[in-house]
């Protein structure tokens, strides 16, 4: 278990040292515009879906 907690941890940082590099404002907006957009799109696939299915029955 602690194992996986300082994965995690390891992790996040990694992630935060890669966000804290960027300095362009520009591609820092883009990346944030993008993790929204995937899920946006993932969230309008899934209740296409369940429409679909609700559909069939």
């Amino acid at each position: 278990m602690k194992e996986g907690i300082a994965e995690l941890k390891g992790e996040f940082q990694a992630r935060l040292l890669f966000w804290n590099n960027i300095k362009s404002k520009k591609i820092k907006a883009l990346l944030i515009l993008f993790c929204f957009g995937l899920i946006g799109l993932k969230i309008f696939t899934t209740l296409l879906t369940f429409d679909w299915l609700a559909g069939l029955v």
